[in-house]
């Protein structure tokens, strides 16, 4: 199975266009698995947080 890429026509301006749709669901799914429980709440939010930071090329999100 081929890698999926986002195309760069689609990829946000500062945001990495090597990242492949396959990488971005896996690490939203884990994002999931890892904060599942309701004790949890706050984890999902830094995780995406950091998932979100490292897609960006250098652009602060505010």
């Amino acid at each position: 199975m081929g890698r999926t890429t986002i195309s760069p026509t689609s990829t946000p301006a500062g945001f990495r266009s090597d990242i492949g749709a396959t990488d971005l669901f896996a690490a939203l799914t884990g994002i999931a698995l890892a904060s599942g429980q309701l004790e949890q709440r706050e984890q999902p939010d830094r995780l995406l947080d950091l998932t979100l930071d490292g897609l960006s090329t250098g652009v602060r999100r505010q």
